[in-house]
């Protein structure tokens, strides 16, 4: 038990050791969007989709040919008549079958909208991660406060017992019941601090710093303010999904990679100047220009028609499958909330503090034997499962509404926070 408190008291020691300026949850958002390195990576894939469309913008570059070799010049009896140089030069720069070089564009256009597409949705997953961890680490120090309170409350009340002159067998008996409750007590502390210390460690990184710097948190721990309509909710995130919003731009993409594959066969084109100077006794030079082109017969790009017919199939199934799981997460989000709204107004204004009172008083009148210990531990018990049920409706509460808020594109009203 002594460990436990030791564990759970160490961290507050360091931070009474350490200056450390109290931050707001939106404070701790934003150094998160500033610092975080995955969010980074994301940011990397939407300048390098935007390199891909620089690049998909660009002429081949032109293609230089040239010759140079012997010659030799020979009458119908394969008498030598002269012999020389040949040596020939050729520019030649290939230009695309018209509406090629568009669609490489379209598609590489379609390649920023996903990837930027992707680093909103991270930014409003990350912002939610953010903000539930932080409620998360306010719930687990208030919770390891409390047990520590009850701790060095019932550790000093079974010392007292233990040493009263009347020390007879019920007195003895309710001290032995205090000293064993003490050992669930440091259970409780072992676990709340442990949850405190991941969840510091997990904002930190997040947040791009140490993992054993100190966190103080100035926001008021209360649950989200306001309900939703249901209508205007799925409404929003069928508009304003980021997944949908994906799921739609790769069906779009998929569209302009099909016709693409399709348009593959024509032929490209390559025109250019010629220059060839032959010497075998005369010289003769040749100047003009010349076209190539390509020609169909064999390869009709059959293959890569049917891939890209089948991704873009592929690409629209999984459109309408996102929306109806969308839908399902948005019903299912919303009526928990709605429950969870209930369960927290169902809880009487200043509960937990009329019940920490009672906690203390009831230490007080054990120890002067107006009460038993069973309604001692009683109080003891009601306090601590009181301030843990509450605390994990206000949590349940977050998690709903950062779920619908990232399921809505962040169309949800931003949360008020309260200053303690």
């Amino acid at each position: 038990m002594l460990a436990c408190a030791a564990l759970c008291l160490a961290p507050l020691a360091e931070l009474s050791a350490q200056e450390n300026p109290a931050v707001s949850i939106d404070q701790l958002v934003a150094m998160a969007m500033d610092n975080n390195a995955e969010l980074g990576s994301f940011q990397a894939e939407a300048d390098a989709a935007r390199g891909q469309r620089t690049q998909a913008g660009f002429f081949r570059n032109p293609e230089v040919s040239v010759e140079v070799g012997a010659r030799e010049v020979r009458d119908s009896e394969n008498l030598l008549q002269g012999n020389g140089t040949t040596f020939g030069v050729s520019l030649m720069q290939t230009f695309e079958f018209p509406g090629k070089g568009t669609l490489r564009k379209a598609i590489a256009d379609k390649n920023i909208e996903i990837a930027e597409l992707g680093l909103e949705q991270f930014r409003l997953s990350l912002a939610g991660r953010v903000r539930l961890l932080a409620y998360e680490h306010m719930a687990a120090t208030a919770e390891a406060d409390a047990a520590e309170e009850i701790y060095r409350q019932g550790s000093g009340l079974a010392s007292r017992l233990g040493t009263a002159p009347d020390y007879g067998a019920r007195l003895r008996i309710e001290t032995r019941l205090v000293q064993a409750s003490l050992v669930e007590l440091g259970a409780a502390i072992k676990e709340a601090c442990l949850r405190r210390e991941d969840t510091r460690a997990q904002l930190n990184a997040l947040l791009g710093r140490p993992q054993n710097l100190p966190l103080r948190i100035s926001s008021a721990f209360v649950p989200p303010s306001g309900g939703f309509n249901e209508s205007a909710v799925v409404f929003a995130a069928q508009n304003n999904n980021p997944l949908l919003k994906i799921r739609q731009k790769e069906l779009e993409r998929s569209a302009r990679e099909l016709t693409a594959a399709r348009l593959d066969i024509a032929p490209d084109f390559a025109i250019g100047p010629f220059f060839s100077r032959d010497v075998a006794g005369d010289t003769e030079q040749n100047f003009g220009g010349a076209v190539t082109a390509t020609v169909p017969l064999w390869d009709w790009n059959i293959g890569n028609i049917r891939t890209a017919k089948a991704r873009a199939e592929g690409a629209g199934a999984l459109r309408v499958k996102a929306l109806r799981d969308v839908e399902v997460q948005i019903v299912n989000l919303l009526k928990a909330h709605e429950l969870t709204r209930r369960q927290i107004g169902m809880i009487p204004p200043g509960l937990l503090e009329n019940v920490r009172e009672a906690s203390g008083l009831a230490g007080t009148q054990l120890r002067n034997g107006s009460i038993g210990a069973q309604l001692y531990l009683d109080a003891q018990a009601a306090y601590l499962g009181a301030l843990r049920t509450s605390q994990n409706a206000v949590l349940d509460a977050w998690r709903t509404f950062l779920d619908l808020n990232l399921l809505t594109g962040g169309s949800l009203d931003a949360p008020q926070e309260g200053r303690p």
